[in-house]
């Protein structure tokens, strides 16, 4: 095992491996750890301790991401455990903010009404569907153009949204000269002296084939309020794609801060760990256990997956080697075929270990390993924490069994009532008189 992970990567001069740097967590009104200073130096094991709802678990959900912490920061090879804002991090919250500005602006201009305008209205009056027509129909509804649609037998013209009935003809060719005159009034109030007409606005407005039309009569606030809806339109459609966009980009930074130290994260770092509680799939195998640890590691993910692509079968054939190696570090190489949930408790405990140091980890945090153990496998127990030190790997421990604090830590950090109140070495910490106070002497 040993022989196969890359030696310690030691971070800058003088900085530990794991800096814990005055965190404080807080759940509503309850201080569960406050101000918690920790240094972890590379190639060590720490062990932290106290007395039963001392805050060390919190402090280790706090690391390894589960929690976010109410005040400080952790810090591993001289970085902050969390994902940088990077341009493409932008970038991709501009694009979920740009489909959200096109929704919202779809649903400020009436998207019922559009379909009418550029989709049905052209199979109503018998014209083909095509592309060209479409987008042509669509620049059309944006500019508040007549149109023309046909109810009970009769061609109508009306306004884009089809709010207003101008005119009622028989006929296809007597409506549409009746559109285009109507048309040609209403750009006229567009470009009435002393406004700014709109470039489209600007050409013959009296076609020739409107010549000598009757037209219908129409109220004068109705003509106003055609003129209006082309700003109108263009006026929601805008401010509903501005107001789209700020909402789905924010949205997404928010999402992307919530999930900036989100567990993968700080185990992409290199940090991984154990629970109190046994976490394993009990009606899998021991390799596949393993193997969940290491599906990160594999290319392609689940297309490549099907596809059997080169890379993915590599990847899964060096995930495979490394699972095996693992858990011949542990002991368990003869048992990989075995269901996980038929091993013994000692066994169960070391393979969630041995699924911990296949991710390739530089820190892995134990959170009571020992629990639950005969002094057996107590013992054996130590002596893999300490040949995992050896491999390279440093250690965080958290563990009520004093005989294996005391045995393999570098140095033991005692916590009470979620305040640090001692650190130094095993036999400092064994004589301080409030550790005595407050765990050592007061039992479990």
């Amino acid at each position: 095992m040993s022989d196969s992970r890359s030696p310690a990567v030691p971070g800058p001069s003088g900085s530990p491996l794991l800096d814990v740097d005055r965190i404080t967590v807080r759940f509503g009104g309850l201080v569960a750890v406050s101000d918690l200073d920790l240094d972890v130096p590379e190639g060590t094991i720490v062990s932290l301790i106290g007395p039963n709802g001392a805050g060390k678990t919190t402090a280790f959900n706090c690391v390894s991401g589960i929690y976010a912490p109410s005040g400080g920061s952790v810090r591993f090879r001289g970085k902050r455990l969390e994902r940088a804002l990077t341009p493409g991090t932008i970038l991709k919250a501009l694009a979920v903010g740009l489909l959200t500005g096109l929704l919202f602006a779809a649903a400020a201009v009436d998207v019922d009404r559009m379909w009418m305008a550029v989709v049905k209205r052209g199979m109503i009056t018998g014209e083909p569907f095509t592309l060209a027509g479409a987008v042509e129909r669509l620049r059309g509804y944006f500019r508040s153009e007549l149109a023309i649609d046909q109810m009970a037998g009769k061609w109508r013209v009306v306004s884009s949204d089809g709010a207003d009935v101008l005119a009622i003809k028989r006929d296809l060719a007597e409506a549409r000269l009746v559109r285009d005159a109507l048309q040609a009034k209403v750009t006229a109030r567009r470009i009435d002296p002393g406004t700014v007409p709109d470039p489209t606005d600007l050409g013959p407005s009296d076609e020739p084939q409107a010549a000598g039309v009757t037209l219908p009569p129409v109220k004068e606030e109705v003509l106003d309020r055609l003129a209006a809806g082309k700003s109108r339109i263009r006026f929601r459609g805008w401010s509903g794609l501005a107001l789209g966009l700020i909402l789905g980009t924010a949205g997404t930074l928010a999402v992307w801060q919530r999930g900036r130290r989100s567990p993968h994260v700080v185990a992409r770092a290199g940090i991984s760990r154990t629970f109190q509680n046994i976490r394993l799939f009990s009606n899998m195998s021991v390799l596949e256990n393993v193997l969940v640890g290491l599906d990160r590691t594999i290319p392609g993910g689940v297309l490549a997956m099907l596809l059997r692509t080169p890379a993915n079968v590599r990847g899964e054939a060096a995930a495979r080697k490394k699972a095996l190696e693992a858990l011949g570090f542990v002991g368990l190489a003869g048992d990989a075929n075995r269901i996980a949930g038929q091993l013994p408790y000692g066994d169960q405990r070391r393979l969630e270990i041995a699924r911990a140091l296949a991710t390739g980890a530089r820190l892995i945090l134990l959170d009571e390993p020992a629990a639950g153990m005969n002094p057996s496998e107590t013992a054996d127990l130590a002596s893999l924490i300490e040949r995992i030190r050896d491999s390279g790997v440093t250690v965080l421990l958290i563990e009520h069994h004093m005989n294996v604090v005391m045995r393999v830590s570098d140095r033991v950090a005692v916590l009470d009532h979620g305040t640090k109140i001692a650190e130094g070495t095993p036999a400092e910490v064994r004589r301080d008189e409030k550790v005595i106070e407050a765990y050592l002497g007061g039992g479990e």
